[in-house]
């Protein structure tokens, strides 16, 4: 999470599932965009995924497409991603169907 003196400004999120994990929820305030804030947590969650063990990140957007790839993510098709992780509540309830899976390998 990242605050100023307002409050929340920008969240990142990892679910880890062994080897493989699910970045989750990154998101900045509107009044923060343009910062740098969601690049800093986006490779905060990924480095803590590095010390983590993990091999593979997941993610699914809807909105984020042209954002991840700067940090080496690319479209992949879900019967791809590690079973752990597709069965998440993110990849099985939470998401809809249409939502962009992109996975990067550390």
């Amino acid at each position: 999470m990242a605050r100023d003196a307002n409050g929340l400004v920008g969240t990142a999120a990892l679910e880890l599932y062994g080897t493989a994990a699910l970045l989750r929820s990154v998101a900045v305030a509107a009044e923060q965009r343009g910062r740098g804030l969601g690049a800093a947590l986006t490779a905060t969650a990924l480095d803590l995924a590095r010390r983590r063990g993990v091999r593979t990140v997941y993610l699914l957007t809807e909105t984020a497409a042209e954002f991840f790839p700067r940090f080496g993510f690319r479209p992949i098709p879900r019967p791809a991603v590690d079973p752990a992780v597709l069965g998440s509540a993110e990849f099985t309830t939470a998401c809809p169907a249409s939502a962009l899976v992109m996975a990067r390998t550390l």
